[in-house]
């Protein structure tokens, strides 16, 4: 069992509790949910569960965690680490290794295991998550939601009898999350403890036990999984929680503007292959989307999603094609004076001491009202002269969004900018992309969130297997 013994933490150099007066069992078994908005201190429960406070985050800590009875702060973490398994919100801060067999392996050949116990595990593990086909690839080459399977594998193959994951979903496809809960639910059958920090909790339904809904770093409702599930996406829109039931409203259809239109962008044949690949990634690729749209690009994980969008950026350079922005055709130089894209790993794009400077540095000579305003209008006001790297994943995000926003780019790129929000700042993202589409602009959103496409795209493009395709209405 796990008990929560009257927790509060501060992080170092914070004046606000992250977390007050935290009491919760957790039984053997259980699977519970943690939902809540971006900062509720649902991360910051998942770290004091797994060890990580108080050994690596510092800060006034008071209170307990206890494990069979054990208070985690007395216990080393390589020992911990063999009863706790740790899923953190961005794969790639976990990886200690250049290869996917390798990762997998890391963590029982630290732990001591025998050579034929430890291959028996790393191979049930690369099956139970279906990336045996990765098992020689290099962890840098895959794609965010492999990158993710693969972490899951390795804690797989350490055998711990709790699981901790924060945010598993925000970066997988819709098959891939119902991979993941089927994964989950073989878990929990064998007995395994599973607490899952989640603002998606859709694909958790027929898993969860319980649901502790948190709000300002205390435990605001505990409610039975049923009754959580139970409520309307209304409901939990009022709450500032994600919807927990899939839409089937189409989209609006716009008409598609034809190739080489001014004021639009349009591609033709692109073409690309990485450089001492043997094969394409992306094959003949030819759409078009005019100003004043917001365009999904959905498909699975490893589609050349993130490609495509770099592509377009001028970030990497097509194979064969030709791209046009407003009516002409531009460069990969051209094209990256006219873009401006978020990636899903915002800490790349944040470079300055506090948010404040960050949209500052942007554009410069802007007054500071203005700046203020933003920060006001993405939720941001209270952490402007904080520093962006200690902000959360959602505050990172909008922060290094708004950044490329009020640049005022002819075409704006966002890979995956929902993957930790909550609903209240989902919907905020979406009034401010609606806003750039309102003014001329044209933004592309790669992404799988259903609920962000339905709350402000215009159409959605689907790539799969290098080829792409118009998405009339929202799939399952």
């Amino acid at each position: 069992m796990i008990l929560i013994d009257n927790l509060s933490f501060c992080y170092a150099g914070q004046n606000a509790w992250a977390l007050k007066d935290i009491n919760l069992e957790i039984e053997p078994g259980e699977c519970l949910i943690l939902a809540g908005p971006s900062g509720c201190g649902k991360s910051t429960l998942a770290k004091a569960v797994n060890g990580l406070i108080p050994h690596f985050e510092k800060g006034m800590r008071a209170g307990r965690v206890l494990l069979s009875g054990k208070d985690l702060a007395e216990q080393p973490m390589h020992r911990i680490a063999g009863q706790v398994g740790a899923v953190f919100q961005n794969p790639r801060s976990q990886f200690f290794t250049t290869r996917v067999m390798d990762e997998v392996a890391f963590g029982g050949e630290n732990a001591g295991l025998s050579r034929t116990v430890l291959k028996e595990r790393v191979e049930a593990s690369l099956a139970r998550f279906r990336i045996e086909p990765l098992r020689e690839s290099r962890v840098f080459d895959l794609s965010s939601g492999e990158r993710q399977k693969a972490i899951l594998a390795a804690i797989h193959a350490m055998g711990p009898a709790v699981w901790v994951l924060d945010e598993p979903s925000s970066n997988l496809d819709p098959a891939s999350i119902r991979e993941l809960g089927n994964v989950l639910n073989e878990l929990k059958k064998e007995g395994k403890t599973l607490i899952i920090a989640e603002h998606r909790c859709h694909f958790l339904r027929d898993l969860a036990d319980r649901v502790v809904i948190m709000d300002g770093g205390r435990v605001a409702e505990t409610v039975s999984a049923e009754a959580f599930f139970d409520r309307s996406n209304q409901e939990m829109n009022q709450k500032g929680l994600r919807w927990v039931h899939s839409s089937q409203t189409p989209l609006s259809k716009n008409n598609v503007p034809p190739w080489g239109a001014k004021g639009h962008l349009s591609i033709q044949g692109l073409g690309f292959r990485y450089p001492g690949g043997t094969k394409d990634v992306l094959s003949n690729i030819t759409l078009s989307a005019g100003s004043g749209e917001i365009l999904a690009l959905t498909g699975p994980n490893g589609a050349g999603k993130t490609t495509l969008a770099m592509i377009i950026s001028g970030l990497y350079k097509a194979r064969r094609g030709e791209i046009r922005i407003q009516g002409s055709p531009k460069t990969a130089r051209e094209r990256i004076t006219l873009t401006r894209m978020v990636l899903q790993e915002a800490d790349h794009q944040l470079f300055t001491e506090s948010a404040f400077k960050e949209l500052a540095l942007a554009v410069n000579g802007m007054h500071r009202h203005e700046i203020t305003a933003l920060l006001e209008e993405i939720g941001l006001e209270a952490q402007s002269h904080q520093r962006p790297q200690s902000l959360s994943g959602g505050e990172k995000q909008r922060l290094a969004i708004a950044a490329a926003l009020i640049a005022g780019p002819a075409l704006l790129i966002l890979d995956e900018p929902t993957s930790g929000l909550d609903a209240g700042n989902m919907r905020r993202l979406g009034r401010l992309l609606q806003r750039t589409a309102d003014r001329g602009g044209l933004v592309l959103v790669v992404t799988h969130d259903r609920e962000f496409i339905h709350t402000c795209c215009t159409r959605e493009m689907r790539l799969d297997k290098g080829g792409i395709e118009h998405v009339p209405s929202i799939p399952n």
